[in-house]
């Protein structure tokens, strides 16, 4: 077992969430993207005024996952950052499309934490017993 393994929590027990440089930067990353992403958002026109809000989606989901293999507390804290600039937005520039990024990106950022948090307690689990069984 090598060291990533144990870093990620397969084979080992489930590591403590700590709060480093990479994890506040990807943070700050995260609500730079939102940020510009929600200004994107509020100067399109009315003609691609829906497919401007499914940018949020695909700001959020693709970077987050690809984050989230290398670290998964990396993604939590990119989808941290870009839910809290939502809330920003919200207060200093518009309520509704600040709001919806909030919305959004907490709710993908559930969706995140329980596929990941699960899956690699499960796949744990599941190579424990594996393990176990064949050397027993």
């Amino acid at each position: 077992m090598n060291d990533h393994d144990k870093k990620q929590g397969i084979r080992g027990a489930e590591p403590e969430f700590t709060v480093n440089f990479k994890t506040i930067l990807w943070s700050i990353v995260g609500s730079v993207i939102s940020w510009f992403n929600m200004i994107f958002i509020y100067n399109s026109p009315r003609s691609v005024e829906v497919l401007a809000f499914l940018s949020i989606i695909l700001t959020t989901f693709i970077p987050a996952i690809i984050i989230s293999l290398k670290d998964r507390y990396w993604g939590y804290a990119y989808m941290i950052g870009f839910s809290v600039a939502g809330i920003f937005f919200m207060i200093i520039i518009d309520p509704f499309i600040g709001g919806y990024t909030f919305i959004t990106a907490l709710f993908i950022f559930t969706i995140m934490l329980l596929i990941f948090w699960k899956t690699w307690r499960t796949l744990s689990a599941i190579k424990t017993n594996m393990e176990h069984e064949k050397s027993g």
